[in-house]
């Protein structure tokens, strides 16, 4: 507990060591990396600042609980400043830190003897541009979960690599490394996940269902 309580002090002592007032300059996370490899304290807080949401979301995902997504986040990030000088990146910054969070997430899943679950979207609807409904078919709400339920019940694999491509944003070359694939096995996932949903989405509107 004090070590993990060290941590997050030191965690937050680097992202507050920043300069005050600075003109905010969008860098691409390649420049970012290679500042953080010469202890930039600011490029280590942007890659923070850019990433720490949709990777926390991706934890808690995997672990279906918000402190132990956290902490997987924390131990990711002061992992990626205690080897800033060794900082070797394959694929993408992003990919790599994904695959980080990927495999302490699963880590711990197992350390708490927890069940690991599939992993599901919170947003769907702008995934893909879906035929236009009628007024009284499907609103909004029910609409995304909907969507929800289906992709919590595509096969786990194809379900996180639609999402990581289509909710985080990852290239498939990105997604291929961090899930030990192809990237044609990816792109044969991210195909059937769509073709799954988009059948099921003419189903309902076939069938007029409202919710």
């Amino acid at each position: 507990m004090t070590n993990a309580m060290n941590r997050k002090r030191t965690l937050l002592e680097i992202l507050t060591r920043t300069t005050q007032g600075e003109t905010t300059i969008v860098e691409p996370l390649t420049a970012l990396s290679k500042r953080l490899r010469l202890e930039d304290h600011a490029a280590f807080a942007e890659i923070f600042r850019r990433l720490h949401a949709p990777l926390v979301r991706y934890a808690r995902r995997i672990t279906g609980d918000d402190a132990a997504a956290y902490d997987v986040l924390q131990d990711v990030f002061m992992k990626l400043w205690e080897d800033r000088k060794t900082l070797t990146v394959k694929v993408s910054l992003k990919a790599m830190l994904y695959t980080m969070v990927r495999n302490r997430a699963f880590n711990s899943l197992r350390r708490n003897k927890w069940r690991a679950t599939d992993v599901v979207v919170e947003e769907m609807q702008d995934l893909y541009e879906p035929t236009p409904l009628r007024e009284d078919s499907l609103d909004a709400e029910n609409l995304q979960q909907r969507l929800e339920g289906w992709i919590d019940e595509l096969p786990a694999r194809r379900g996180e690599a639609f999402i990581l491509s289509r909710y985080h944003g990852l290239k498939h070359s990105e997604i291929a490394a961090l899930m030990g694939l192809s990237e044609r096995t990816v792109d044969t996932h991210i195909l059937h996940a769509l073709r799954d949903l988009r059948r099921r989405l003419d189903k309902l509107q076939n069938e007029g269902m409202t919710p």
